[in-house]
């Protein structure tokens, strides 16, 4: 699988996740987005549905600060296979337990956990000592949205938001 980064360089580099992920061979910085795009204003959510195309184009992620990002900063990003993340809690110690902040290597790992690529989402949650805490935090849910369709990932995040079918 292959997973890119867009890198804009406005958190701390000595806490960026992406650039980890880069560093230690799991990540490749691109300027051009590719296959998925992890995009928080997409209406669309990742899902089982999505795995062919990540497949075969990989997965992008958009590294920089919730902070300095607003809808028309990630509208910038936005195209056909954007895909938002279903409900999820943040486990880095920056947002712990805040529901959908989620730093770049959690939304990977969330990501390839969906697709059904657990091994490969464990190991890259491996490289910070926070990243068994997101897993903790969040191993009931993810396994719910694990290998799920869209519909029944929509369905499964309603639930647990506590909202009405």
């Amino acid at each position: 699988m292959q997973i890119y980064v867009i890198e804009l360089g406005q958190d701390d580099p000595k806490k960026c996740t992406s650039r980890k992920m880069v560093h230690f061979g799991y990540a490749n910085f691109t300027i051009n987005p590719r296959g998925i795009i992890l995009n928080p204003i997409s209406s669309v959510v990742l899902s089982m549905d999505d795995k062919i195309i990540a497949e075969k184009q990989g997965i992008t992620v958009i590294d920089s600060s919730w902070k300095k990002s607003d809808i028309k900063f990630y509208k910038k990003y936005y195209n056909k296979n954007s895909r938002r993340l279903p409900f999820l809690l943040a486990g880095n110690p920056t947002n712990y337990a805040k529901p959908f902040i989620l730093s770049s290597l959690e939304a990977i790992a969330a990501s390839l956990y969906i697709l059904d690529m657990v091994e490969l989402a464990i190991r890259i949650l491996s490289l910070y000592k926070w990243g068994n805490t997101f897993y903790q935090l969040n191993l009931d849910i993810l396994e719910s949205y694990r290998g799920k369709s869209r519909q029944e990932i929509e369905k499964i995040e309603k639930e647990y938001m506590g909202e009405p079918q």
